[in-house]
């Protein structure tokens, strides 16, 4: 599905959003849905965490390293060393208690890729300033995964540029150091519940984070159907596996609370986790749309736009509800 908080994201940041770079509108007819090709019973997923080690949000009596703490032993109980977190150095600077969280998660067997040194975008930026965004953060990379590999790169926003020029610019940059792109397939946008659990949890209103729970546990298992639908419609692999995919979640107080339903709930939908290494060996990791789009998308989102293909029907966020609640 489109994402429309990425794309608010990075307009809140620039102010206005570049026009959009393909030969179609956004809101232009698409063709008529081709039938689905056949999902697989065991799909395939691993997971990865954005916004390390400080993302979003914190509530009463959590600190950075107790959020550490909690998620890599979700992550150790259910087999899932190895996993990636995407980092934005700039959070380390100064700030013992961010440093210890990431120790903490590196200390856990988890990996660590790029995700510029402050969540600049790509969007409204030269080529330049992102590429230096990239670099800046490599040093602390480098020094706390040590030998494991931390060439792998997740967009900010998921915004790969608004020009085909800018795009294949930083692609070519990324590729010539050495890095892979982290590409994701399933996203349902988990940080927008976190700012409503720190304030529901400030006034220990029970019901209002039962209600959290239960509006995050439905919307995952909606969108991670519907991103499926999506990609099976964006590579059209009929007779053939459905694609391994790659989760974006982030690395918040309350996705890691809710991360033992998470996985209980893949695991009931009869996904297998693998790591992103391995998923990403599958060929539609390897291929570029070849267009350029103002707002950020996932891997299949970016083909379904590419191609003007349509999106499957699916439910709106409860975004209203989740900014207004606990005020």
């Amino acid at each position: 599905m489109r994402r429309r908080r990425l794309l608010f994201g990075i307009a809140f940041l620039l102010g206005a959003v570049a026009p959009r770079a393909t030969a179609q509108a956004p809101h232009a007819a698409a063709p008529a849905a081709a039938p689905l090709p056949r999902l697989s019973a065991h799909p395939v997923v691993a997971l990865t965490f954005d916004d390390l080690p400080a993302a979003g949000a914190l509530p009463p009596g959590d600190n950075r390293t107790k959020i550490a703490t909690a998620l890599t032993a979700v992550l150790t109980a259910n087999h899932l060393t190895g996993t990636y977190g995407f980092v934005n150095a700039v959070k380390l600077q100064n700030d013992p208690d961010a440093q210890h969280a990431l120790h903490i998660w590196m200390d856990a067997g988890m990996k660590i890729g790029n995700h510029t040194w402050s969540h600049q975008p790509l969007v409204g930026n030269p080529v330049e300033a992102y590429e230096r965004e990239i670099s800046l953060g490599e040093p602390a990379l480098a020094e706390y995964a040590g030998a494991s590999d931390w060439h792998w790169f997740r967009y900010t926003y998921l915004a790969e540029g608004e020009t085909l020029d800018k795009r294949n610019a930083i692609r070519a940059w990324l590729s010539a150091h050495g890095y892979r792109i982290a590409q994701v397939t399933l996203n349902f946008d988990d940080y927008e519940w976190n700012d409503a659990y720190v304030r529901c949890s400030a006034k220990s209103d029970a019901a209002a984070i039962a209600w959290l729970r239960q509006s995050f546990m439905e919307s995952a298992t909606e969108y991670i159907q519907v991103s499926r639908e999506e990609a099976a419609i964006a590579f059209q692999r009929e007779g053939r596996h459905e694609i391994p995919h790659v989760f974006l979640l982030h690395a918040m107080a309350f996705t890691t609370l809710m991360l033992p339903d998470l996985i209980e709930q893949l695991r009931k939908d009869g996904f297998r986790f693998a790591p992103l290494a391995k998923v990403e060996r599958d060929p539609a990791f390897a291929l570029n749309p070849d267009a350029a789009f103002a707002n950020g998308n996932t891997l299949p989102g970016q083909f379904l736009d590419a191609r003007h293909l349509r999106y499957p029907p699916h439910n709106p966020l409860p975004e209203a509800k989740l900014e207004s609640l606990c005020q």
